[in-house]
C-alpha cells in the first residue's frame, strides 16, 4: 500500500522475504544485528550542517563493535554478471560520498573511528567496507 502496486506485491513480498532469508542465513548479515553491538540503531534519521545548508539523511544500520563506530548501507539488488569485485568496487565509487556524508554528520555525535560499508545480502560475497575520515 506504501508505492507498490497490486500487481507487483507479490514479487516484492518474495524479494523482501529473499532478503531477509539471506541475511539470516549469512553469519556477517547476523552479526550486523547482533543484540550484543551498543548504539545500534535501524532507519536512524539524522540532520547536519554542511557549507551552511542542513542534510537530512537516514543510516540503514549503525551500531559500536569493537571500539568503531560502523555505518552500513543495505542494497537489495542482484548482481548476475560474473565478476562481483568489479560489481563492487563500482558500487562503493557510487555510494561513498553518501555514505561519507553520513559519517559526517554523525560525526558530531561519536568522536569513535567509522568504518563504512554496503552490504548485499542477494549478492554471494556482497560485502564492502571501508575507513572513514570524516571531518
Amino acid at each position: 500500500a506504501e508505492g507498490v502496486p497490486g500487481h507487483a506485491r507479490d514479487d516484492a513480498t518474495a524479494r523482501v522475504l529473499a532478503v531477509l532469508q539471506r541475511t539470516l542465513d549469512d553469519p556477517r548479515g547476523r552479526w550486523l544485528f547482533a543484540a550484543s553491538h551498543a548504539g545500534a540503531r535501524s532507519e536512524w534519521a539524522l540532520a547536519g550542517m554542511h557549507d551552511g545548508v542542513v542534510e537530512h539523511v537516514t543510516l540503514d544500520r549503525t551500531f559500536v563493535a569493537d571500539g568503531v563506530r560502523w555505518i552500513v548501507d543495505f542494497k537489495t539488488g542482484r548482481h548476475e554478471g560474473g565478476d562481483t569485485d568489479a560489481f563492487l568496487d563500482n558500487e562503493e565509487v557510487r555510494y561513498r560520498a553518501q555514505l561519507e556524508r553520513y559519517a559526517r554528520i554523525l560525526r558530531g555525535l561519536d568522536s569513535r573511528p567509522i568504518r563504512l560499508a554496503l552490504y548485499y545480502p542477494l549478492v554471494d560475497g556482497g560485502w564492502r567496507e571501508w575507513c572513514c575520515d570524516a571531518a
